[in-house]
């Protein structure tokens, strides 16, 4: 079946915005951090102040994994990428989404990791198509179910298990998309050449 010219300037734009922005990954070292921190606090800390640490917090992650990318040096948002204002799109939902987290702050606070955490991985599902990534569908099943598991059966003890349990999750997905994103930067690095082979 033939190709039209606009499929394969999309995946020109897909290819070069896994390899330059690393699909992603430096997102997910933010992400560990953050329940990283998530979980110790919800060792010694009191859960009425964990509910509000959680609520700051989690605006804080897009500005580590800026800051995680500059150090890493890849440049996660690669704003010349029409792509890249979709991926930004896609991670700007979770914003809309705190009325639902506030209420659930004073009304239910027990559930805050719990909702928390699956809001935050169904959020990932669209980068399976920005990116073309099995990470990423990993990322949305393993977090939804691990949040949902516990939320369900060990919901008294979510600040502590649910953090930890998306710890290994996220660090299975950084792995998964550090390979995916070296995987990437060779197949543009080959297609590149190419295209100044044939100038």
């Amino acid at each position: 079946m033939k190709q039209d010219v606009s499929h394969f300037n999309f995946e020109k734009l897909r290819m070069e915005l896994s390899a330059e922005a690393g699909k992603g990954y430096p997102m997910f070292i933010a992400g560990i951090i953050f329940w990283l921190l998530m979980g110790v606090g919800g060792l010694f800390v009191p859960q009425n102040v964990m509910v509000w640490v959680y609520l700051f917090g989690i605006g804080l992650v897009l500005p580590l994994g800026i800051l995680v990318s500059k150090v890493v040096q890849v440049n996660f948002l690669a704003t010349h990428n029409p792509l890249s204002a979709i991926g930004g799109l896609v991670g700007g939902i979770q914003i809309f989404f705190a009325p639902i987290i506030i209420l659930i702050a004073y009304q239910q606070p027990d559930w805050i990791p719990f909702v928390v955490g699956v809001l935050t991985g169904a959020h990932f599902l669209p980068y399976v198509a920005i990116y073309q990534s099995k990470g990423y569908i990993f990322q949305t099943v393993a977090t939804v179910l691990a949040a949902s598991v516990i939320g369900f059966v060990w919901m008294d003890r979510a600040y502590s298990l649910i953090p930890f349990s998306l710890i290994i999750v996220y660090s299975i997905t950084l792995s998964w998309l550090m390979r995916e994103a070296k995987e990437a930067k060779e197949k543009w690095t080959t297609a590149e050449k190419k295209d100044t082979i044939s100038l």
